[in-house]
């Protein structure tokens, strides 16, 4: 059966392999994280979490390009799904960076109003 494979088809099929592995690697890699977070004084503050969140959802969608990177058709279509990745890490990006200024101007008013007080 090998031998009817095309090289793309065995590049894929490698390839394929290689995501599951890093994908098992990251699942496990996170749960040492998780473990090392809760056990840290600082685990359970809100920024923890959202930064932890932040590195969940990036990883994922990275796996997610890669997974359908690896399903592209042809160029166009890679062209088409790599548009659509950036498209949509920019506008994470973009609210990041508002929910990030807002927690930073709240945090400034914080500070201020205790340093008033």
């Amino acid at each position: 059966m090998a031998e009817n494979k095309t090289p793309a088809d065995l590049a894929r099929s490698m390839m394929t392999k290689n995501l599951e592995q890093a994908h098992q690697a990251i699942a496990n890699y996170f749960q040492l994280v998780e473990k090392s977070i809760s056990a840290s004084p600082l685990g359970a503050t809100d920024q923890t979490k959202t930064f932890r969140n932040y590195v969940e959802r990036s990883v994922a969608a990275s796996f997610g390009l890669s997974d359908q990177l690896l399903r592209a058709k042809d160029l166009q279509d890679v062209v088409r799904i790599q548009t659509e990745f950036f498209q949509t890490q920019l506008k994470a990006l973009a609210e990041k960076s508002k929910d990030l200024c807002e927690t930073t101007t709240e945090a400034a008013s914080d500070v201020t109003r205790v340093q008033i007080k």
